[in-house]
């Protein structure tokens, strides 16, 4: 036995007969409430809120923007004439998400906010590539070869197009002030690019120098332009992995420096830039120690005992061993200036650090 009711309408029978489902129309299902429609679905299964004619799944409008929804992405409709959106509502202590899965992985995608730390996140392929926490410090987390992290294009084919706006420091650029800071692959530092009242300093490895003071002057650096002379050397580690070798190789040259303090000083190495404290090693015999000056460039020469024992100041020129450098005994042309005595105990070639220059060199004759 079959049994059909068949009606167009369905309100409330007691009070004012004002709210209840509209079938009237055909393959449409409204529901009104106080005698105004509020949602109806249609045949096609699209619901509307607020909305006659819904343009996705689900629309939800508030007011009339003027706009359609792309059919790539139509699922879910948020409509308002003025301001719109989505809140999402968790524990104090939980997460807020929204997941971007497929058929492999349910979250392969991903944009999430932790309200226990007030960072956000956003992932892809499963792992959490970018995060802005609740300070709003932006890290970036890459792994792609041969790529770059970040890059930022605005090409338009006109010099009116701009690159990076950097915002930062004390509002009268006094003291050190880091624009950009750059570290190996292991964290260690290799340069900056600071300012301090004007003047930019750009302080990667070569063109600026990391030195360290004495004990007496270390707090407070010195005068901007102050003349540095070299009192020792050290290196720094390159740290490696134990799938490389496990140990650490000296890499980074160091110097320990003062004003100069002689006429016609051997030993000059250039002019102090400013403090690098907040990069400074805070540990071992140069903690809290880590300043800048203005060096040409450093690097290393391998030398042979050819023009004798080599002291700092000297200048090296090639040898008769191919490839090899030693101490300039003549005049004639040097690739740099040593900054370390060396002592040859025989014919043995030692790696000698240099000032490199290329420039045309006149023997010491003290």
């Amino acid at each position: 036995m079959t049994s059909e009711l068949r009606v167009d309408k369905i309100h409330n029978e007691g009070g004012d007969n004002d709210t209840g489902l509209d079938m009237s129309t055909n393959d449409v299902v409204a529901v009104k409430i106080a005698g105004s429609e509020k949602a109806r679905v249609h045949s096609d299964g699209k619901v509307g809120i607020g909305e006659t004619t819904p343009l996705g799944i689900l629309h939800v409008k508030s007011a009339d923007s003027g706009a359609t929804a792309d059919s790539g992405a139509d699922e879910l409709v948020l409509e308002g004439s003025g301001h719109a959106g989505l809140t999402i509502l968790s524990g104090a202590s939980s997460i807020g998400s929204i997941y971007f899965g497929d058929s492999g992985v349910n979250y392969d995608g991903y944009i999430a906010y932790s309200q226990n730390n007030r960072n956000m996140s956003f992932g892809t392929a499963a792992g959490s590539r970018m995060t802005i926490s609740s300070e709003g410090v932006m890290q970036i987390a890459a792994d792609k070869a041969t790529a770059f992290g970040l890059e930022v294009i605005n090409d338009g084919d006109n010099s009116n197009r701009y690159g990076v706006s950097i915002k930062c420091g004390d509002d009268d650029a006094s003291g050190t002030n880091y624009a950009v800071t750059f570290y190996d692959g292991n964290g260690t530092s290799q340069g900056n690019i600071t300012f301090s009242s004007g003047t930019v300093t750009y302080g990667a490895f070569t063109a600026h120098h990391e030195i360290s003071l004495p004990d007496a002057d270390k707090a407070n650096g010195y005068p901007y332009g102050t003349l540095l002379e070299t009192t020792a050397i050290y290196y720094t580690q390159n740290r490696t992995t134990p799938e490389e070798d496990g140990t650490d190789t000296e890499r980074g040259i160091r110097y320990v420096t003062q004003k100069s303090s002689s006429q016609y000083s051997r030993k000059i190495l250039g002019t102090y830039c400013g403090d690098l404290l907040q990069v400074a090693d805070i540990s071992g015999t140069y903690a809290n120690n880590l300043h800048q000056a203005a060096v040409l460039g450093d690097g290393h020469i391998l030398c042979n005992n050819s023009g004798g024992n080599i002291k700092v100041g000297d200048g090296i020129c090639a040898s008769a061993t191919a490839g090899i450098g030693q101490k300039a005994d003549k005049l004639c042309m040097i690739m740099g200036i040593a900054q370390k005595d060396i002592t040859f105990s025989g014919s043995e070639t030692v790696l000698v650090p240099v000032q490199y220059g290329l420039q045309q060199f006149t023997p010491w004759t003290d």
